[in-house]
């Protein structure tokens, strides 16, 4: 196993960890979706070169418990572990990296409309903590010497739409967008952000009683 594919099990492993946790102790909802990420093209800096991205497979894990219910609304917290296991790295700059991972931990909180009706719509905003793997390799095959992981403080938002097909199933689709700090490319790159947009659909699983 390479050193990137090490650290992002291991780093997965406390994520899940910290998700189970809390899911096993308490009454909540667990969610798990599968989708797609995807980012805009970041300009070289310096030159009119640009890094291009494929789109990674997004895995996520939202563990959520309500605390307040309002008239037609209720508010819940969440903590959410988004992992990316790789998105190649398209470019005319071949001393770019090859490919890169992420990791995500976001807690946020969670606006539901209507929900104790079938289906209910829902706004999602929150912060937390992205980790970036890059490859040790260029675009060009060649091995880049002392490339390091990106650690970053991440902004969240998104939302979506739950449909509940059993008291203990609801079908999930949404979308989430995570602005972090830029990965390490192996070369500079104009702007100081990298956004992350995910959309996915899964299951939901209502806890406890």
């Amino acid at each position: 196993m390479s050193r990137s594919s090490s650290n992002l099990f291991a780093a997965l492993t406390v994520g899940v960890f910290l998700l189970a946790v809390p899911a096993a102790a308490t009454a909540g909802e667990l969610g798990l979706t599968l989708g797609a990420v995807s980012g805009p093209a970041r300009t070289v800096g310096g030159s009119t070169s640009t890094l291009n991205f494929s789109n990674g497979v997004a895995l996520q894990a939202v563990y959520a418990k309500k605390f307040m219910s309002i008239k037609y609304a209720e508010l819940s917290w969440e903590s959410l572990l988004m992992v990316n296991p790789r998105q190649s790295v398209n470019s005319t700059t071949t001393s770019a990296i090859k490919n890169y991972g992420s990791l995500i931990v976001a807690p946020g909180m969670r606006l539901k409309f209507y929900p104790e009706k079938r289906l209910s719509p829902w706004v999602v905003g929150g912060g937390g903590y992205a980790l970036y793997y890059p490859s040790s390799s260029s675009i060009a095959g060649k091995a880049i010497a002392a490339i390091s992981n990106t650690n970053s403080l991440a902004l969240e938002m998104g939302g979506g739409m739950d449909f509940i097909a059993t008291p203990k199933w609801t079908i999930r689709g949404e979308v989430r967008d995570f602005y972090t700090g830029s990965p390490n490319f192996g070369v500079g790159v104009s702007g100081r952000g990298q956004f992350n947009f995910v959309v996915s659909g899964g299951i939901v699983l209502k806890l406890g009683k």
